[in-house]
């Protein structure tokens, strides 16, 4: 593409070249272990706050009876894994009879880490070279913060170590209309398959760049979906990133995994079925078919039987209570919008979170996980349902002690963020651009930390009162026995 063309928009190049790359690959090392292992107590003293045992950045979880993770993904084996008699560690693999029997057999389907770039011991630097105009356009848009649909404009060189695409595009995310004192901070989503729908960087579609204001520790997101995949649910991965713009650093964001097919594939052993984005209930897979039934027989559910014929109630049940442990004040669980519902065909509906900045320190620690609900909630009829049925309301507790127990380990969250906040210290130090301070940013990030702390305790008296016998009280509290 000459540098004539892509200082216009793609609607006006009309162009479809294929993507061009240059450089080598990088390994994949990070990442959640496939849910359904047993519990693992994470080792706070390794640099990323992972389980110990594993290389990638968070734990497994373990059979919990009805409230485990049984069915709720997949079809993928929810057993703990049985590695005291193998073959691989007694050494009979090369000297048994299965070495003179044929092929191994094909190992079961499981879920997959998060990509190279996701590593939580990695800080990118991501390079993108655009055009005077096409940055003018950009920063036009941005100021006017006009709605949420934003066009791609076409990047002259995005590049990342020694890999060079000329063919990605870049649009605005977000609305800088949505919080004050946004400044000139842009938010970005890089896209690799624009013009050819199979290109990809890494395995990925897109990079988002996000930089809500209020999450001044840079850690929201980073934190909360690794709570959320430390408990076996499918939830996009994250770290944070530098960004420059034609040798200018931008500054540091937060780099997220977008929920698409790819996200599916990584997920679920039948990544063909719908997945719906809650804003709108936008289609976001299989956009030519029009047929949205399965939504519809969702949306029409009224009471238990019609959920649980439509819906994977285990895993949506763990959602919600992972979210209100946290807690997240714009996910389902609060009555939110941010989140997606993808159909698996093999176990129906599965709640998938999204956007997790409005988390930690953005609600009261006492929140309860029970009863409270954003104050321009959206409703949240499938909570509703479960939660009113006493058996599911009993499971629904039990989720949320599950939660304490293994997603929600001060002394690891708390590790966690110290390792990560040295990390990332001297990019939000150097970055100009953010809306706040440094001292803010440092004071965000022990706050966070004391939060975790003050939470954790919280729960631990919440759960008592309903473990002991507590019934619902005025308003849906728990009334001691």
């Amino acid at each position: 593409m000459s540098v004539t063309d892509s200082d216009m928009t793609l609607a006006e190049t009309g162009a479809t070249p294929a993507p061009t790359t240059s450089g080598g690959a990088i390994t994949n090392t990070s990442g959640s272990p496939p849910p359904g292992g047993p519990p693992t107590t994470a080792d706070p003293s390794t640099s990323s706050g992972a389980t110990t045992g594993t290389t990638g950045t968070t734990g497994t979880i373990g059979t919990i009876g009805t409230t485990g993770m049984t069915g709720t993904t997949s079809g993928a084996s929810t057993e703990p894994l049985d590695t005291t008699g193998s073959a691989e560690s007694t050494g009979d693999a090369t000297t048994g009879a299965a070495a003179t029997t044929g092929p191994e057999p094909e190992p079961p389907w499981a879920p997959k880490p998060c990509p190279a770039l996701y590593d939580q011991d990695l800080l990118p630097t991501f390079e993108l070279e655009i055009s005077k105009k096409v940055l003018s356009k950009l920063k036009a848009e941005w100021t006017a913060g006009a709605g949420n649909a934003h066009p791609d404009h076409p990047v002259l060189a995005f590049k990342y170590q020694d890999q060079v695409v000329t063919t990605a595009t870049v649009q605005l995310r977000g609305n800088p209309k949505w919080w004050p004192q946004m400044g000139k901070k842009m938010q970005l989503e890089v896209s690799f398959n624009t013009f050819d729908k199979k290109g990809r960087f890494m395995g990925l579609r897109k990079l988002l760049f996000d930089a809500a204001r209020y999450n001044e520790s840079f850690l929201r997101d980073r934190l909360a979906l690794a709570i959320l995949r430390d408990v076996g649910l499918p939830a996009p991965c994250a770290n944070n990133a530098r960004v420059v713009i034609n040798g200018e650093y931008l500054g540091l964001f937060t780099s997220l995994e977008k929920p698409d097919k790819e996200f599916l594939e990584r997920h679920f052993e039948d990544p063909e079925g719908n997945l719906y984005k809650r804003d709108d209930w936008e289609k976001k897979t299989n956009e030519m078919d029009t047929n949205i039934s399965d939504l519809e027989a969702l949306l029409g559910a009224k009471q238990l039987d019609d959920l649980l014929a439509v819906m994977n109630l285990e895993e949506a049940l763990l959602e919600w209570a992972t979210e209100a442990v946290i807690p997240d004040g714009d996910g389902p669980w609060a009555g939110g919008l941010n989140w997606y519902a993808y159909n698996d065909p093999k176990t129906g509906f599965n709640v998938i979170p999204w956007d997790l900045d409005a988390t930690f320190t953005r609600l009261p620690a006492n929140t309860d996980p029970y009863t409270y609900q954003k104050p321009d909630s959206h409703g949240r009829p499938f909570y509703k349902i479960a939660t009113d049925d006493p058996a599911w309301f009993k499971k629904y507790i039990e989720k949320v002690a599950y939660v304490v127990e293994h997603g929600y380990k001060v002394d690891v969250l708390q590790a966690r963020m110290d390792t990560w906040a040295a990390q990332i210290a001297t990019a939000a130090a150097e970055d100009k651009n953010k809306p706040f301070p440094t001292s803010d940013h440092i004071n965000a990030v022990q706050e966070q930390r004391d939060y975790v702390a003050a939470r954790a305790a919280y729960l631990k008296k919440w759960l008592a009162c309903w473990q002991n016998g507590g019934t619902k009280g005025k308003g849906g509290k728990c009334k001691p026995k």
